[in-house]
């Protein structure tokens, strides 16, 4: 009863005021009401608004670097009602722990170092080079991508490599030796030497390219064999050339060594993603076998076609240059109706984008394109054109997305809850961004958990919403949810009859490439 007589005690009061205050003061009193009503409403928002915090991480060698980002509530300034944001980067040695989940990764320090301070943040030397190392020779996610006898494994075999790199060494040397350019002398020593050089350049250069690559050779093993075929042959035409430059012969040689090197162990590498999916049984040893008996063959015939192709046509640097191209015609050939003739039946972002197009397109009217379809259209040698209209970019930095995020909406976007209820047990984000530059654009990040599966529902659902956004051009903020939020009603009722029409027609979807990135984040309330 109290706030009502004193209402009616002020409004008493102005009818005693004069008629020109009379008008004036309820004005007041109105304004008054509002200030404090607006106060009370953003109290209400700042003790409402609950605490977010998200992480995105990315493996770097032996360690996690994690992205920690967080959202600081309102402040009791008048002028400050929007949360901000504040960035902050954390290193986490990744044998400490397990794979990391959410639970985990709450463990880190909950007052991160600031990037501001690279002398807390940044590795120390040894750090760096361990992790240089780390990811040019182990797996990407070692140890938690590998079981735990990889690891003796990998160091017996490393022994093994190192002492029979020492005696092919030796036999080098003595071979030279029994071509009367012994060590005496100072042209055996030089010869022995200057092939050493080469050969190391080369597999330093083998080294580097594997760290880079990393598991780009099980995503898209006919684009990468096919280039190792060619860097092959182009390294063939160097070792042509060097004669004619003899006095280059360290720097030819390297050179075409590190080549050799590179398009050696991609086709190696990419030879293994193609031999698992030819499997029916459990019989991987047994094709990879019979693949290097094979090989094996193929280069013992090549090697007396060789010989006697020298008999023929002599040794001539210039006879041999134009021997030379139709043969490395025909080697590029064959690698190319090679690749043609391989099925490849797990998803990468090529062969997801040509499927679901296809789907799309047609009103899920037709019946599921198979591998051998969607085989027919995937390109390996000029570099893929996604048949969207609108990019999407698969789990690019956060934190350079944040201005696209309005603070008061950051909760509801990291947790999905603009979406749908049902939408918060997904284990993906979708943001659409509009640029001045690169027009529409939709980002797309997988959180911690994401099976394989979470990952092909959350591409299903991207490209639904690109397929929209097509039709409908630039939109707006609020017309880009909507967007969002009927692609996901699709996707919802569509996904599961979905996955198993793709099982049926023969897609391997155990494990897909569709985060290669490596950039995935987690969601701390």
């Amino acid at each position: 009863m109290k706030e009502p007589m004193h209402r009616l005690n002020r409004l008493t009061h102005i009818r005693l005021l004069p008629p020109i205050l009379r008008r004036i003061a309820p004005s007041f009193t109105v304004a008054k009401c509002l200030s404090t009503n607006s106060s009370q409403e953003r109290n209400n928002v700042k003790a409402s608004k609950p605490h977010l915090e998200v992480r995105q991480r990315y493996r770097k060698g032996d360690s996690t670097l994690w992205t920690v980002i967080k959202q600081s509530p309102p402040t009791d300034d008048i002028h400050t009602t929007t949360p901000k944001w504040s960035v902050h980067k954390h290193a986490n040695d990744i044998y400490s722990s397990e794979h990391p989940s959410i639970a985990k990764i709450g463990a880190l320090d909950p007052h991160p170092t600031a990037t501001s301070q690279p002398s807390r943040t940044l590795p120390t030397l040894l750090n760096t080079i361990r992790h240089t190392l780390a990811t040019g020779f182990l797996p990407k996610g070692y140890p938690h991508s590998i079981t735990p006898d990889y690891t003796p494994y990998t160091l017996y075999t490393l022994l093994h490599s190192i002492t029979g790199t020492i005696t092919g060494t030796l036999s080098t040397q003595s071979l030279l030796h029994a071509l009367g350019m012994g060590a005496a002398t100072s042209l055996g020593l030089a010869a022995t030497t200057n092939w050493i050089i080469k050969d190391g350049f080369g597999l330093l250069g083998g080294v580097i390219y594997a760290g880079y690559m990393g598991s780009r050779f099980d995503s898209s093993p006919k684009r990468y064999r096919f280039l190792a075929a060619l860097l092959i042959q182009a390294s063939t035409l160097i070792e042509l050339l060097t004669p004619l430059i003899p006095h280059l012969f360290v720097p030819m040689a390297s050179l075409s060594n590190i080549g050799k090197n590179i398009g050696w162990l991609a086709s190696s590498a990419t030879k293994a993603s193609m031999h698992k999916g030819f499997l029916k049984e459990d019989n991987l040893g047994d094709v990879t076998a019979k693949a290097g008996a094979q090989s094996t063959a193929a280069g013992l015939i090549g090697t007396l076609g060789g010989i006697a192709l020298s008999w023929g046509v002599g040794t001539s640097p210039s006879t041999l240059f134009f021997v030379f191209w139709p043969l490395c015609g025909l080697n590029l050939w064959s690698a190319y109706k090679a690749n043609q003739a391989v099925i490849t039946r797990t998803i990468n972002l090529e062969r997801g984008e040509l499927l679901f197009h296809q789907i799309l397109k047609d009103s899920f009217k037709s019946p599921l394109p198979s591998p051998t379809s969607i085989a027919e259209s995937e390109h390996f040698i000029t570099p893929f054109k996604s048949p969207f209209g609108v990019p999407i970019a698969l789990e690019p930095s956060l934190a350079r997305r944040l201005e696209h995020i309005p603070p008061d909406f950051a909760h509801a976007f990291f947790t999905n809850g603009y979406i749908s209820p049902k939408a918060r047990k997904e284990q993906y984000r979708i943001l659409i961004t509009t640029d001045a530059k690169t027009g529409v654009k939709l980002n797309m990040w997988y959180t911690e958990p994401a099976t394989s599966k979470d990952m092909l529902k959350g591409f299903f659902h991207a490209c639904l919403v690109r397929k929209r956004l097509e039709m409908e051009g630039q939109v707006d903020f609020e017309r880009g949810l909507q967007v969002v939020r009927a692609g996901y009603e699709v996707a919802e009722g569509r996904f599961e009859e979905l996955v198993a029409g793709m099982e049926r027609v023969g897609w391997d979807l155990g494990h897909t490439h569709l985060g290669d990135r490596n950039r995935r984040i987690a969601v701390l309330e």
